[in-house]
């Protein structure tokens, strides 16, 4: 039924042709890359000729399809291209000329689909004129060159493809930008384009959301404010629009916390193209980034910044009174490890505001206790340890110092024995296995081993090798940080030198000194309930 509409509408365009008269479709296209390649491919040049060739050959009426700026891989996405193709369907095309098969696309499979099937099929005549392409007039070997074209185009689009790539990859490890508009809240150097300053109408927008992140507000209700003040949006202020409908969602607020540009960094290779027929981008993990650190001026404090990362990595269960508690992604189960989830709700008064082991009523798990405990009170135990920290930190800060580099060299030192030993057994089977490898190789070749033996061992030794390479990266790894135990402790007393006695707790205050809070059962032996808690500080971990 679709198909018939579609061609009583296309008759009814094209009812002032005499139908005894067909029309003949002459497409021209040109791509952005094929623009710097001389007048040759220009959209005039093609015109002149398919317009002469259509005069010479007296091809009756036609019209021109004309694709400008558009890729030959993708045929989709060529407008001309497809409003020619749906009078192809409807009868009204006859004939196809081109200036040479390059023009039509650049990728095989696609250009014989339709050359060698929807074309035949249809009874409708396809010329390519530089490259002595005629359907009406063609004998095998004519239809083999033409085959013989498309792979060659083909191979021209992907060896372009890859070309620009590398170029393009060459100047994102120099840390040159690569073209794309500023993150919001900088503009391009006028100067410079590969440099970054600071928009400050923008910037102070930024500055703003990162403050309230830190002092608690949920991202969803950061986005409710900003667009209940009508505060532009990223794509309005970058258009300059003055809308009074300026609707932020949390990923967009999501997005501005999470950029590292914002700290000073120059982030490149964040998404990459998978093929040259396949134009969709494809996020990078974030450790495939290339990252280049203070290139220019930052709008958020680098420790901000890296807190705000530490917040946003601790997830928190969405509430249907959407409050979250203060300790939300930070307290856990000490008995089976599991998160506890702030239980809260408009019923719920906020005295009996509470963190529930989610492993309770887990299937996979099922704790044997709740491990409850109210926020009011966990609040109260952990504004009194960390006050007592500040305060003797404060008074023996080297008494301190001396008391966690040794806790830390107690707790690893086995540890760290075990590591090294290990990591020296792969290095040295690592060694071992070259030499075997170069054996077999050197057998083989003499015929002292069979092909499918070589293939064999080889293999496994190989996979063996690998396995090895990964452990000695991860243990290599951990004896490195372990080094920096002794610079984690002076940063843990850096921060904490910044604070004097504390008389209530913030979500900055939280997250910036606490790494996690373990919740025990509850002892009701003696008839009161009491229950150990288990505070581990950032970078110094649990200690009295």
């Amino acid at each position: 039924m679709k198909s018939t509409t579609l061609q009583r509408t296309l008759t009814t365009k094209y009812s002032s042709l005499d139908r005894a008269e067909e029309l003949t479709a002459l497409y021209c296209r040109i791509s952005n890359e094929d623009m710097n390649a001389g007048d040759s491919n220009s959209i005039l040049n093609q015109k002149s000729i398919l317009e002469k060739y259509a005069k010479d050959n007296r091809l009756g009426t036609y019209r021109f399809f004309i694709d400008d700026g558009y890729t030959g891989t993708n045929f989709s996405k060529r407008p001309a291209f497809q409003e020619m193709l749906e009078l192809v369907n409807a009868g009204i095309v006859k004939t196809v000329v081109v200036k040479d098969l390059s023009r039509f696309g650049r990728n095989a499979t696609e250009v014989g689909l339709y050359t060698d099937i929807l074309f035949p099929k249809l009874d409708v005549r396809f010329i390519a004129i530089n490259d002595n392409v005629d359907s009406a007039n063609s004998n095998i070997t004519d239809l083999d060159y033409s085959g013989f074209l498309n792979i060659f185009n083909e191979f021209h689009s992907k060896s372009t493809s890859a070309k620009v790539r590398s170029v393009l990859r060459s100047k994102a490890e120099r840390g040159e930008r690569i073209g794309g508009f500023a993150p919001f809240g900088y503009q391009l150097d006028p100067k410079d384009k590969n440099h970054l300053v600071i928009d400050e109408v923008a910037a102070e927008i930024v500055r703003r959301i990162f403050r309230l992140y830190l002092d608690g507000m949920t991202i969803s209700k950061i986005a409710n404010l900003l667009s209940s003040e009508k505060v532009p949006t990223v794509t309005k202020y970058r258009q300059k629009v003055v809308d009074p409908n300026c609707d932020w969602y949390r990923e967009s607020v999501k997005n501005i916390l999470s950029r590292p540009e914002y700290c000073g960094d120059l982030v490149l290779a964040k998404s990459y193209i998978k093929s040259y027929k396949d134009k969709r981008k494809i996020l990078n993990d974030a450790k495939d980034w290339l990252v280049f650190k203070d290139r220019h001026e930052a709008i958020i404090p680098r420790d901000q910044f890296e807190l705000v990362q530490t917040m946003l990595a601790k997830k928190r269960r969405r509430t249907k009174s959407n409050r979250h508690g203060l300790f939300s992604g930070l307290v856990y189960c000490h008995d089976c490890g599991y998160r506890h989830y702030f239980c809260t709700g408009k019923s719920i008064s906020p005295n009996q505001e509470r963190y529930i082991c989610s492993g309770f009523q887990s299937k996979k798990v099922k704790c044997s206790d709740s491990h409850y405990i109210r926020e009011l009170k966990l609040q109260e135990i952990v504004l009194s340890d960390l006050n007592d920290k500040i305060q003797y930190v404060k008074k023996h800060k080297q008494e301190f110092l001396q008391l966690l580099v040794s806790k830390t060299e107690k707790d690893s030192k086995k540890e760290l024995k075990a590591t090294e030993r290990r990591l020296s057994e792969c290095q040295k089977r690592t060694s071992q296995l070259d030499i075997i490898i170069k054996k077999l190789y050197e057998d083989n070749v003499l015929g002292k081993l069979s092909d499918e033996r070589f293939m064999s061992l080889s293999k496994d030794y190989e996979h063996e090798q690998n396995l090895l390479k990964s452990e000695i990266l991860e243990k290599s790894s951990y004896l490195s940080e372990q080094k920096d135990k002794l610079m984690d402790v002076n940063r843990f007393i850096s921060i904490i030198d910044q604070y004097t006695t504390l008389t209530e707790l913030n979500s900055s205050i939280v997250n910036e000194l606490i790494e996690r809070i373990e919740i025990h059962q509850p002892d009701k032996s003696s008839g009161k309930r009491v229950q150990q808690i288990d505070i581990f500080y950032t970078f110094v971990g649990k200690f009295n």
